[in-house]
């Protein structure tokens, strides 16, 4: 059995879901998302090549691109090496379509670092990272684009602990069965084999209480502690995750009337509810965007004047080859006054992408500057412990709060119903990929997704509103 560097990135997620993937129980069928993401690192990892050639390459010096090694039973595919003739010994360059280095990189590379040295002699390993800070001007401009961080003393430092893994995880691979195959995955929600990982796992469990940490997980599992309602009293927990929990183990909902209706007191309005939809670009598309940087494509805004007036809904959606963000900026100054309060889901959002083309269009700054005034959280409610349901299953995501608070409203039955999937539907849009019977469905999909996202804040809103 061999041993890929992505096996062993897999064992250090955790070792249950190396052995569950080696014994074909992990589905490894990428979604449209997933391609589109792998397509990105292929255009980073050409770029790479190109920087590389242009600007760190010697006369006396040859790159060779994707070339694999394997040592006993371990094999890796280095993205670049660069050998110098004079010194007969090579640098190796690890690409990534990041921003900045990760502890899981600094692994990816002395996993390679230990098969590879062993062949040929290896002096400088880097990892090859877009520019946090680079903004795209006309045409890209690759000197800037790219940074190489040298890692090579944090390999040294990695490649005993890395060797001893990879061993362990060779061995965690050939096991008959999972049951003993320690350490435990921690993160059900995201766990690729949860039949493996938490095979039996309550309905409600320790997993849902929010931000708690891998220590006291581990902790109330060795107490025999897996379903919320089991976790003890005297169980040391921060005051939030402590209320969770109380009102997981009540099954009763949790109502701080004073602290809804102080909120309250603060709105102004026309009360507006907006929701953005955007693409992210590892390589920025248009001027002014960064790499990594989120593109505004869509919005949906609802309006009320008053307590009891009529709710209005407008609503953009730009299908467009130059930046989408353009005509959105311009259409939302229309729709949305100086005044009144404005309402988000998750305000970091909203905010970051107003704060960004405040910069990218400065004759939008000062509306896009007051917007971010205006604006108010309205999962805040939630997420601060004013109302809490045990349904609610320790998240203030609105998908998981609006099946509660307004169940008649699902995302379930739409074309459209989750935001890499708006993301990926814009993306064949402009790209030509459809139909124009498909554009024309795809199309009314994004825009019924994005209204009911806006549309559930106002009847979210509303029932706050009979709380008190």
């Amino acid at each position: 059995m061999l041993l890929t560097k992505s096996d062993f990135l897999l064992f250090l997620d955790s070792p249950r879901h190396l052995w569950a993937d080696k014994h074909g129980l992990i589905d490894k069928t990428p979604s449209v998302f997933d391609i589109n993401v792998m397509n990105q690192g292929y255009e980073v990892e050409a770029l790479a090549k190109e920087y590389l050639e242009k600007f760190v390459l010697k006369p006396d010096e040859n790159l060779i691109f994707q070339k694999t090694f394997t040592d006993k039973q371990f094999t890796a595919r280095t993205d670049i090496l660069i050998h110098k003739s004079a010194t007969d010994s090579y640098d190796l360059y690890e690409v990534k379509s990041g921003t900045n280095v990760k502890k899981e990189n600094i692994y990816d590379v002395t996993y390679q670092f230990l098969i590879v040295n062993k062949q040929i002699k290896i002096d400088r390993v880097f990892i090859l990272h877009l520019n946090s800070e680079y903004i795209r001007y006309s045409r890209l401009n690759l000197a800037e684009l790219f940074v190489a961080e040298d890692v090579t003393q944090k390999v040294h430092e990695l490649k005993e602990e890395a060797d001893i893994q990879r061993e362990f995880a060779l061995n965690v691979a050939s096991e008959r069965s999972p049951e003993d195959i320690r350490p435990l995955c921690l993160n059900p929600k995201t766990c690729p084999c949860p039949n493996i990982c938490h095979p039996g796992l309550p309905e409600v469990s320790i997993f849902d209480i929010p931000k708690l940490s891998k220590k006291k997980k581990i902790e109330l599992i060795n107490q025999g502690a897996r379903d919320i309602r089991d976790v003890p009293p005297t169980f040391p927990l921060n005051a939030k995750q402590r209320l969770i929990v109380d009102v997981a183990q009540s099954n009763k909902e949790l109502i701080n009337q004073e602290a809804i209706r102080k909120e309250f007191q603060h709105f102004v309005f026309p009360l507006y509810f907006l929701d953005y939809e955007s693409y992210l670009a590892a390589i920025p598309m248009f001027d002014g965007y960064k790499p990594q940087q989120q593109m505004v494509f869509q919005y949906s805004l609802h309006k009320m004047e008053s307590l009891n007036g009529e709710i209005r809904h407008t609503e953009h959606l730009a299908i467009t080859k130059d930046d989408p963000s353009k005509s959105l900026v311009k259409q939302l100054r229309e729709d949305i006054g100086d005044t009144g309060t404005v309402f988000v889901w998750f305000k970091p959002f909203e905010m970051t992408r107003n704060k960004e083309l405040a910069i990218i269009y400065p004759e939008y700054a000062d509306f896009l500057t007051n917007l971010n005034e205006q604006i108010y959280d309205l999962g805040d409610f939630i997420n601060f412990g004013f109302y809490l349901h045990p349904d609610f299953k320790g998240s203030w995501s609105i998908k998981c709060v609006l099946p509660v608070m307004v169940p008649e409203l699902s995302y379930k039955e739409m074309e459209i119903g989750k935001g890499d999937q708006a993301m990926m539907a814009w993306w064949e849009i402009i790209n030509n990929n459809l139909s124009k019977a498909e554009v024309e469905k795809t199309q009314k999909a994004l825009l019924k997704y994005c209204e009911l996202d806006t549309w559930a804040m106002v009847r979210i809103y509303q029932k706050l509103l009979l709380l008190i």
